[in-house]
């Protein structure tokens, strides 16, 4: 797995009916500032979960949270890119990665966070 620092938004779903559902439509946008407005209504009205009222926003990934197989699928994610459905204990994820932070060596003091969005 690569070292990767990434913000992800998810939309947490009880069947996995609707969770494929809502992934196929929200893969089928191209354009990326629509994509990430409608994943943001839709997590505000389908999510089961608390981040709910913040458009599924999870903040940036923190490693060996409770829901693994949500963050081993979001870390083999691309940025801007839709995800899922993935099955934890908690339901069906459908997933977002909103912004990235490359982590590279500046050769100073080793490693350099720059964001990418």
């Amino acid at each position: 797995m690569s070292m990767r620092s990434i913000r992800l938004s998810h939309i947490l779903l009880t069947t996995e009916e609707l969770a494929v559902t809502i992934c196929d439509m929200l893969k089928e946008i191209e354009d990326r500032e629509l994509l990430f407005k409608t994943f943001e209504r839709l997590a505000k009205k389908y999510s089961a979960c608390g981040t709910r009222s913040k458009g599924g926003d999870l903040g940036f990934l923190e490693f060996n949270t409770n829901a693994k197989e949500l963050e081993e699928a979001a870390m083999d994610t691309p940025c801007g890119e839709v995800g899922g459905p993935v099955k934890s204990k908690f339901g069906f994820h459908v997933f977002l990665i909103t912004e990235e932070e490359q982590m590279g060596d500046t050769g100073i003091d080793g490693i350099h966070m720059g964001s990418l969005r």
